[in-house]
């Protein structure tokens, strides 16, 4: 464990909303939005292909079982997203430990109002070019 790693210490504890053997689930804090959940393997990983198989297994159950708890009761629908940014420093919204977030969301929401509508013009087709190339270099 990495000791100046906010996932890696005893403080999160009051935050959590579910544990198992290899991860838990907490509460963001600071939050995007009303019911933002994190979903967190134990091990101090930055990277989701050094998760073990197991620790996989486990983190998508809690991403499937807290997706249908905040459908059932908080939104209309989800945003499922990971970030990894290792350039950036750890700070109150950014830490260096692998997670997922859980974002309840709705047509018109907070998020759709401040950030969606900013969002749309950032996407560009993909050229035929710039698809062959790409793919070349993923295989």
């Amino acid at each position: 464990m990495k000791n100046s790693c906010v996932f890696c210490t005893d403080k999160i504890i009051k935050r959590k909303i579910g544990e198992g053997k290899h991860s838990f689930a907490i509460l963001s804090n600071p939050k995007l939005v009303a019911g933002h959940i994190l979903i967190i393997p134990k091990r101090h990983v930055q990277l989701f292909s050094d998760l073990k198989k197991e620790e996989v297994l486990e983190m998508f159950k809690f991403l499937s079982f807290y997706q249908d708890k905040v459908l059932q009761v908080l939104s209309k629908g989800t945003e499922i997203r990971q970030n990894y940014r290792p350039f950036k420093k750890d700070s109150s919204t950014h830490v260096n430990h692998f997670h997922f977030h859980i974002l309840p969301r709705d047509d018109e929401d907070e998020l759709a109002k401040k950030v969606d509508v900013h969002r749309k013009p950032f996407y560009v087709k993909l050229k035929e070019m710039e698809r062959e190339k790409i793919t070349k270099l993923l295989k």
